[in-house]
């Protein structure tokens, strides 16, 4: 009983690690491992927006935002050359 409890508890974290670690792979939880949905969609980022002004949003809905909100404009947080910090609609 002493040597068969060890490889009965062998065996049930293999099954437990061949039922988890592809649900941990498609979750993106062990570092340095990606899905292959994360590796469709990097190779379909453009990364030559930057000279195009474009404006990151919280949210990925394919097209980028290439136009200021409004609501935006002037918020921009400025750090003076004499210390200190004011926004950008105060100078």
């Amino acid at each position: 009983m002493d040597k068969l409890m060890p490889a009965v508890g062998g065996l049930v974290g293999l099954y437990a690690a061949y039922k988890i670690l592809p649900v941990m792979k498609q979750w993106e939880l062990i570092p340095g491992m990606t899905s292959d949905e994360y590796k469709a969609r990097a190779a379909s980022i453009r990364y030559d927006h930057y000279t195009e002004g474009i404006v990151y949003s919280p949210y990925d809905t394919g097209d980028p935002i290439r136009e200021m909100p409004p609501a935006c404009a002037g918020q921009m947080y400025l750090r003076q050359k004499g210390g200190g910090w004011k926004f950008q609609s105060e100078m």
